[in-house]
């Protein structure tokens, strides 16, 4: 292969890539920063790069000028818009300074209608450009009698928009912040750069040396694609609260997932569409299996790239990263407690030939049947776990059971318990012990560390809706009322569990309610006592009319929810008396809560109708 000819291949894939990478970043900078009036302007900037280079992509594949000639008119459209966008940009970045100025924002509209009717121009007449050729492998067009007046106006709006933010810069007063914008004034000179159409002014000098002009391109393209990921990294710390972390995290993830991704396939396929000759095989068969090769591998590439790229990104916190990471991979969900813990009570039943067994765990709303084998409807759970209650150790023989209690490994607390039904046959325990302790042990881990997590994972919803809350003030709040979101019935449970005090009461969200706060007037400012009387009046609310019935079922909602939130009794009590089974109780008690929830809403659409219309009034 001549010199000449690798140089094209070469620029070809450079134009491609670089095509790809402002794709990929004015994608990401609408994506995740549409709100910011300086990101929309270097999406502009972006999108003059993307119009030019999908020309000179296209170019490669032309033979003739008369062809090319369509596609050279059709760049203007990116070269004409340039220096408008370099306008709004940096109107943007004076606007962020406090440089308000009207006539320059009705200057920026200007620039994009001149630059419009300057594309237009080139598209339809011959008064800007006319007459494609070719030198040198190279395709333009000729300059026409209003080139010069062009030349003005994009010479001039560059050196507009270069100025600007270099008053910006001026204006900036937080040395990080003028950091930051230093590095946007200089990258962003690349966009006027690479939209230029330098062959209009030059003619035949340079394409007469095809090697020369081509290796100056393909350089020039590099360094081009290198400042507009700069551009774009500088860009994404405007106007964003954001901590620099999270941008960064941001900014390696989307890399990895688009503009790499995308260049490395357009790579292979690039190079065994080269080589199909060599394979004998059909263009439209390999190109099809090199991309589903390339984006499999891929998946191997980039978590081996991906530490490269934290470590010139986040070298600070590239430490933290991994704790947090090994946190993540650590964590067990309700979901993976429950088949733990199913694993355990297998084993144990397996081992001492008993099908029947199950786990149980202390809530703050009660005992939570975890897992079960058998029928376990002869088992009182609440009976078993005030028979462990005192004990210290297993087994303990109740009902029926061998009952193991599950404590915490560092203060005695009772977490639940497991238990095994005996067997009929004759299974002697004694060589099973070592083993069984063994398991018991490890359940009892496996609740306590998803205790922990709850109440972890509890403090860190609270702080994440603060920092999101303080991340973007800029942002309206949610439309969404409190009774319409998806958690407002867990809420509703919550609130009714600790009915007589706790800390979740005093943390509950149902205190945001209109209605909480309207009764907050009555007991003299005292949440606690406002929400408890809110509750009441819900419970009150579902109570049928008539004399109170046990076993009724018109009363069966009411007096669950009396006897178990108000005056606390014990669910097998409250089975008792209502004549159900503890399971039938726990899905009644479900239902129950959710006819609380659903009066509860009504009650706050009714007071934000009442207020509505007072303000209307």
């Amino acid at each position: 292969m001549d010199p000449l000819e690798l140089l094209l291949q070469i620029n070809f894939v450079i134009v491609a890539s670089l095509l790809i990478a402002s794709f990929s970043l004015l994608i990401y900078l609408l994506a995740y920063y549409f709100r910011s009036r300086s990101a929309r302007g270097a999406a502009w900037l972006l999108a003059s790069v993307i119009a030019v280079y999908l020309g000179d992509l296209v170019l490669f594949f032309v033979g003739d000028p008369h062809s090319a000639e369509r596609w050279l008119r059709l760049q203007w459209l990116g070269i004409a818009i340039a220096p408008a966008a370099y306008a709004h940009l940096t109107d943007a970045l004076l606007e962020r300074t406090g440089s308000f100025s009207p006539w320059r924002r009705w200057a920026v509209r200007g620039a994009y209608g001149l630059g419009i009717t300057w594309f237009l121009l080139a598209l339809w007449t011959d008064l800007l450009v006319h007459d494609g050729t070719a030198d040198g492998h190279a395709f333009h067009l000729w300059a026409g009698p209003l080139f010069p007046l062009f030349l003005v106006y994009f010479i001039g709006g560059v050196m507009w928009g270069i100025v600007n933010v270099w008053r910006a810069r001026w204006r900036t007063l937080i040395s990080t912040h003028r950091r930051r914008m230093t590095y946007l004034a200089v990258t962003m000179i690349a966009p006027a750069i690479g939209v230029f159409p330098y062959l209009l002014l030059v003619g035949r000098t340079l394409p007469s040396f095809p090697v020369v002009f081509w290796g100056l391109v393909g350089l020039s393209n590099l360094i081009i694609g290198t400042m507009l990921f700069g551009m774009a990294y500088a860009v994404a710390y405007l106007d964003v609260l954001v901590p620099d972390r999270v941008i960064k995290q941001r900014w390696i993830t989307y890399l990895l997932r688009g503009p790499v991704l995308a260049t490395f396939v357009v790579l292979v396929m690039f190079g065994l569409s080269r080589l199909s000759h060599v394979l004998g095989l059909p263009l439209p068969l390999l190109l099809p299996l090199a991309a589903a090769w390339a984006i499999v591998s891929y998946e191997i590439l980039s978590d081996a790239i991906r530490p490269l790229f934290e470590w010139l990104f986040l070298r600070r916190d590239v430490s933290e990263l991994i704790r947090m990471r090994r946190l993540s991979d650590a964590m067990i969900t309700a979901r993976d407690l429950r088949q733990f813990l199913e694993g355990i009570l297998a084993l144990m039943c397996e081992a001492l030939r008993s099908p029947t067994g199950f786990v149980v765990r202390i809530t703050p709303n009660g005992i939570e049947p975890v897992a079960a084998f058998g029928s376990i409807e002869q088992a009182s759970i609440e009976e078993t776990l005030s028979v462990v209650e005192g004990s210290a150790d297993g087994p303990i023989v109740a009902d029926g059971f061998w009952i193991w209690p599950l404590r915490s490994r560092g203060e005695p607390v009772l977490l639940g318990a497991i238990a095994v039904a005996q067997p009929t046959g004759e299974v002697t325990l004694e060589l099973l012990q070592d083993t069984i302790r063994g398991w018991v042990a490890r359940a009892a881990a496996a609740l306590e560390d998803r205790i922990l997590q709850e109440r972890a994972l509890s403090a860190l919803e609270q702080v994440t809706e603060e920092v999101r809350r303080l991340r973007q003030p800029e942002q309206a709040p949610s439309p969404m009322p409190l009774v319409e979101h998806p958690e407002f019935t867990h809420w509703v449970k919550e609130a009714l569990a600790h009915y007589w005090g706790g800390p979740r009461l005093l943390q509950s969200p149902l205190l945001q309610l209109r209605i909480v706060q309207q009764a907050m007037e009555t007991y003299d400012g005292n949440p606690i006592r406002a929400l408890r009387a809110v509750l009441m009046e819900a419970i009150e609310q579902l109570r049928p009319d008539g004399e109170r019935k046990l076993t009724a079922p018109e009363w069966l909602l009411y007096n669950l929810l009396e006897m178990r939130f108000i005056q606390g009794r014990k669910v097998r009590e409250i089975a008792q008396r209502l004549a159900l089974s503890e399971s039938d109780l726990y899905r009644k008690q479900r239902a129950a809560i959710e006819a609380v929830a659903m009066v509860l809403a009504e009650m706050e659409r009714r007071a934000m109708r009442a207020q509505e219309e007072a303000r209307s009034s």
